[in-house]
Parts: structure tokens; C-alpha cells; sequence
């Protein structure tokens, strides 16, 4: 630590108290530096050791550090000239991944590093987030930065926003990871080619205790990431519930769905539409334009992609301008919300009796546009 970030703190300090001012301290166990953001619920100021998309309209100011971090960090090369870097926080759970193409081209994925809609810090393997401050490639105020997200040389593209997942209990309520019980994380693989991550959390569901363990793969040179989520029944009695994962996805730049319309393996769709989970076996969402909202074909043209393995896949999926409802296909009611288009998936309703397990799998990412078709491309994942 530098003599002038102590007589720096320590001056810091000495106003503080010497003024009274309230100050709330909210450290989350990162070591990322010494940040300070206008304060909430009647504090002035509130002290920080790390930055998260939520806070930095509060920002005021601080320092950012290296010698404290408390993480597992690497970095590779393939044969193929592909670089991979990560940083993973076993303890408090979350990180990135950032892959640098031989072009200068740059894949985005941060994990758990937000906040979710009840203001409780994500921990585990879910997609969301921005960079950590002290990384090189960290730009605070560019929120195009975050979640998935690709450089093409030029300028970032928002591509996966913060992940909409949970559980969904009887009263139909969703229990976001948020609110679950993190008991721990590890690397399980890390070397020039695989990148295999876990995490491994508990939650009541209807009062039953159910494990929730999560599994993260990633081979160097991918533009998507599989996951495999396994939810354990640990309890005395059977449970029942739906799992939901979903997003509202901003594709093409962070903030506004303007431009998103849903694309299928052979077409687009740019009204709430069901899709047929058992047909179909992939979606996503392109930033393209919709005629029907009023759009011109004049966005980014880019396009995400999930894909669902189809032993335990989803009973439901659906484009809609909300989550939780979908309008009937004779309706023919426009993706058109300038915040909220989004694609959803839903397994369930699940039953699991004591010491039963439901495990699936999907895949998460970045599909590519072909001009010749005027559709986005998925690519191979290997997960059917």
C-alpha cells in the first residue's frame, strides 16, 4: 500500500469523525481498493472495496488496488491463438472470464458480479456484472461492459444482461440466488484449454431444504459458457417447484430493448410467441428491428443464443415484453417494450422426493450474424 493512499485514508478518516458524518462501511471481501459512493438510507457516504454496475451512479471516488485481491487468477494461450484470462473469488464467489481473439476481438463473461432487484449481492456461477476495477480492461462508466459482453475492435456490445433465475415455489413466489445460502465454490479444471468452475448453495423450498449446486464449463476460444445446475431435495418430505432462467437482455447496447426481436433456427419472431421446447432446441434474442414496433432495420445486428439439452429440458419457453405471461398466438402482440423483451425458460412443475435430484443442462451465448440468411448463427456447442 502506498504512503500516499495511507495519509490519503487516514485524512479521510479524521473528517469523518471529526465531522460526525454518517458513513456506512460495506465491504464484500474483494480487496479490489477503497471506494466511496454517495450514501443511501440516511448515511452521507458509504465506503466500499469494490464496484458493481448498481453503484457507480453513486460514485465518488477512490482507489483501486491489486495487492489485496483475494483471488485465484490464470491465463492461457491455445495453439489456435486464442488468450483466456480469469479471476475467480472462492470465498465470496464471482469473477470473469475474458477471451482475446488473435484479431484483437474480446468475449466478456463476469459472473456474480451485481446486485440483484432485492439488493443482495449475487454469489455462485450466475451471469451478470461488470468487470472488477482493478482490471485493465475495466471501464466503470460503460455499462455496454457487462454481463456477456463483446469488443469487436472498436466498442463493446451488451450481449447477456444480469440472468433472471430462481426457484419458483407453490405460493408462486421466485427465490432469486441473491437470497440463498453460498456454502462454497471451486476451480475443479484450469489449464490452457478447459476452465471448469462450481458452486454450491441451499434454500427452503416450501419449507423443505433443498441443495442447488452449479456447474460451469468453458473451453478457450468459445463464445458461450454450458451450465448444469443439479437441485437436491435434503430434506424430510417432498417439494414441489419450477426453475426459471431467463433475461431481458438489452442485446446490442445496455439499457434499452430497442431493436430486439426473437430469433428461432429458421426464423425470426417479433411478437410474444410460446416455442415448442420439444421442436426446437435453441433461441435467442437479435438486435435487428421490428417492423411491427415501428423499427427500422438500422441496429447492431447482434445476436445471443441459449440452448437447452433435450433429456430434462425446459416444459416452457417463450418470447414476451414480460416475464411470467405470454399473449396467445391470435393476439399477435408485438415485441415492442423499450426496456423489457424477453426470453424465458421454465422447467417444472418439478416433484422431488427426500435425497432425489433434477439436473440440466444449457448453454449460454453468442450467436453470429449471416448476412446471406438475414439470421443470427448458433454455434456448436455439442450439448445435443
Amino acid at each position: 500500500m502506498s504512503k500516499r493512499f495511507i495519509v490519503a485514508s487516514v485524512l479521510f478518516l479524521s473528517v469523518v469523525v471529526l465531522l460526525g458524518v454518517k458513513v456506512n462501511f460495506d465491504f464484500c471481501g474483494d480487496y479490489e481498493g477503497v471506494f466511496l459512493l454517495r450514501g443511501e438510507e440516511g448515511n452521507w457516504l458509504e465506503v466500499t472495496d469494490d464496484l458493481f454496475p448498481e453503484d457507480v451512479d453513486r460514485y465518488l471516488g477512490g482507489f483501486a488496488l491489486t495487492r489485496f485481491k483475494q483471488v485465484i487468477s490464470n491465463g492461457w494461450c491455445a495453439d489456435t491463438g486464442e488468450c483466456t484470462n480469469f479471476e475467480w473469488n472462492k470465498t465470496s464467489g464471482r469473477g470473469f472470464i475474458k477471451t482475446r481473439f488473435p484479431d484483437n476481438r474480446k468475449l466478456l463473461i463476469c459472473l456474480s458480479r451485481f446486485k440483484d432487484d432485492d439488493n443482495k449481492m449475487s454469489r455462485g456461477l450466475f451471469l451478470g456484472g461488470n468487470l472488477p476495477p482493478t482490471d485493465p480492461d475495466a471501464e466503470i462508466f460503460n455499462r455496454n461492459e457487462s454481463g456477456m459482453a463483446y469488443f469487436d475492435g472498436k466498442r463493446y456490445y451488451h450481449i447477456w444482461c444480469n440472468v433472471n433465475e430462481g426457484i419458483i415455489d407453490n405460493s408462486n413466489k421466485l427465490s432469486e440466488p441473491g437470497s440463498w445460502d453460498f456454502l462454497e465454490s471451486q476451480i475443479l479444471e484450469d489449464n490452457p484449454r478447459d476452465l471448469t468452475l462450481s458452486s454450491k448453495h441451499s434454500t427452503l423450498v416450501n419449507n423443505v431444504p433443498v441443495t442447488v449446486e452449479r456447474f460451469l464449463f468453458y473451453e478457450t476460444g468459445d463464445v458461450f459458457v454450458t451450465l448444469v445446475t443439479k437441485l437436491t431435495n435434503v430434506g424430510q418430505a417432498a417439494t414441489s417447484f419450477s426453475y426459471m432462467y431467463g433475461d431481458e437482455p438489452w442485446v446490442g447496447n445496455y439499457g434499452t430493448s430497442a431493436g430486439d426481436v426473437g430469433w428461432l433456427k429458421d426464423r425470426m419472431v417479433t411478437t410474444e410467441t410460446r416455442i415448442d421446447t420439444k421442436g426446437q432446441s435453441y433461441a435467442g434474442i437479435f438486435d435487428y428491428g421490428n417492423e411491427l414496433a415501428g423499427e427500422q432495420h438500422v441496429y447492431t445486428k447482434q445476436a445471443n443464443f441459449i440452448e437447452w439439452q433435450q433429456v430434462n429440458g425446459p416444459s416452457v419457453a417463450y418470447f414476451s415484453n414480460q416475464f411470467g405471461s405470454v399473449a396467445e398466438p391470435q393476439a399477435k402482440v408485438p415485441l415492442s417494450s423499450h426496456t423489457n423483451r424477453v426470453i424465458a425458460l421454465e422447467w417444472g412443475k418439478l416433484l422431488l422426493q427426500p435425497k432425489a435430484s433434477f439436473t440440466f443442462k444449457i448453454a449460454v451465448g453468442m450467436a453470429s450474424y449471416d448476412p446471406k440468411l438475414n439470421l443470427p448463427i448458433k454455434p456448436y456447442t455439442g450439448l445435443n
